[in-house]
């Protein structure tokens, strides 16, 4: 009950508020992952305390080193606790997972994907939209409601679902596919796969979030690593860690890449490359970080350094704002208004819709080798053995959301580490019997 409370009220992103303005993000997650990590405190090893204070005094010598040259130091240290919110938080959804049969997670995850499909498309073609906006307008201070970009971009309006937007609809209904069949990989079949088709199917016409092919993905890449792994054979297990570099190496130069195949090839691809909506994802959070790499490789803008990151957003995101300026495809913009406000008002970090970049940006590469390699650690004191399989998933499902410091920008990391936390207790019971 507590790990549907959690996903719930992530979905959700119930907050805290006074008087207007947002007090404690993701205020019932927090409390729901507390009250979990409170009933699973038995779990917590020396190797994670140890993990967690390296985690804890990195991110604080970060912020220290960015003081001198901070335009807003109070910033930085808001985006600095919110961070470690964020992870308690899913360490709290991770312990609470991780602690079921991998049955019953399976269960649990499949009955959400069918629930949210079932809202979707009673939402969207059989009139339960007006009930969901005003329940939405009570749990939500803003949401969005732009029917004619849907209807420009996807050719149908969005689901919500009762989120602050539909994008959380994708994201979800994807994580929840990934639990629905990495988390009970054993009885993976031709039924299955059956199921898991139609349902995607269904997912995609009534949804209609790219993000639900990056979830396909993960499953795939999943269910070949689940195989791979079982194998005795050194040589076997050699293929899955290079196979998993390799997907790696394409998953990061994937955007450079379709620049380069736009400009060889045009037609198609061409139109989805210089679409501000692909730009604005993909090719601007990509283009900044190249802007980092250049100005502060080490320690990156820092977290809360949108003051010193805006001119290099403003050049990065250059195409889209002309376009938006000049009115050229305006439906194609997430949000003409929102983009010149938060460039108004120095939030550049609004911008970037792309999670895994955003983070570089943040850190810089030392600075996001370090908290890779520290996170990496920390799986591993919990329990996670294919830890590569799983900063993969996490790296696929930031390419479809922003935000750095806010709690569902982890979940897809500690979700997919414990789904993967039953793949080792199957292996242990096989070799038992």
């Amino acid at each position: 009950m507590l790990c549907v409370a959690a996903l719930l009220s992530l979905f959700l992103s119930i907050h805290l508020s006074v008087s207007g303005s947002l007090l404690f993000p993701y205020v019932a997650a927090f409390a729901t992952s507390f009250a979990l990590i409170c009933l699973e405190s038995r779990r917590l090893s020396t190797g994670f305390v140890i993990a967690a204070f390296l985690l804890l005094t990195a991110t604080v010598a970060f912020f220290a080193l960015s003081i001198p040259y901070a335009v807003d130091p109070s910033r930085r240290l808001l985006s600095l606790a919110q961070l470690y919110v964020a992870l308690i938080t899913n360490y709290g959804l991770f312990l609470g997972l991780s602690s079921l049969h991998s049955r019953t997670i399976s269960r649990l995850f499949l009955s959400v994907a069918v629930f949210m499909l079932i809202v979707a498309t009673l939402e969207v073609y059989f009139g339960l939209r007006p009930f969901v906006d005003a329940v939405r307008s009570v749990i939500h201070r803003e949401y969005y409601d732009d029917t004619t970009r849907d209807l420009a971009l996807y050719g149908a309006v969005r689901p919500s679902v009762f989120a602050s937007e539909p994008s959380l609809v994708g994201i979800f209904w994807g994580l929840s596919l990934c639990g629905w069949l990495l988390a009970d990989v054993d009885r993976f079949g031709i039924r299955r796969l059956v199921v898991a088709s139609l349902l995607t199917a269904s997912a995609v016409f009534v949804i209609r979030s790219p993000t639900i092919f990056y979830a396909v993905t993960i499953c795939v890449i999943g269910l070949i690593v689940d195989r791979l792994r079982r194998s005795p054979n050194p040589g076997v297990r050699l293929i899955k860690s290079v196979s998993l570099l390799a997907c790696f190496i394409v998953v990061i130069a994937s955007t450079s890449l379709l620049m380069h195949a736009a400009d060889e090839f045009g037609g198609l691809i061409e139109n989805i490359v210089k679409g501000d909506s692909f730009y604005s994802r993909q090719i601007g959070p990509y283009r900044l970080a190249s802007s980092m790499a250049d100005t502060s490789p080490f320690f990156g803008f820092g977290l809360g350094g949108d003051a010193e990151m805006t001119p290099y957003a403003m050049d990065a995101f250059s195409p889209v704002i002309e376009n938006m300026i000049a009115g050229i495809d305006a439906a194609d913009v997430d949000s003409v208004r929102g983009m010149g406000l938060n460039f108004r008002e120095g939030k550049a970090s609004h911008l970037l819709t792309n999670s895994f970049w955003q983070f570089w940006i943040s850190f810089g590469i030392l600075g996001g080798a370090i908290v890779v390699a520290i996170m990496a650690f920390a799986l591993a004191e919990l329990g996670v053995s294919e830890i590569g399989f799983v900063l993969l998933g996490a790296t696929l499902m930031g390419q479809t959301m922003g935000a750095v410091v806010i709690a569902p920008a982890w979940t897809p990391l500690f979700v997919i580490a414990a789904l993967t936390v039953g793949w080792a207790h199957a292996s242990r019971a096989t070799k038992a019997s």
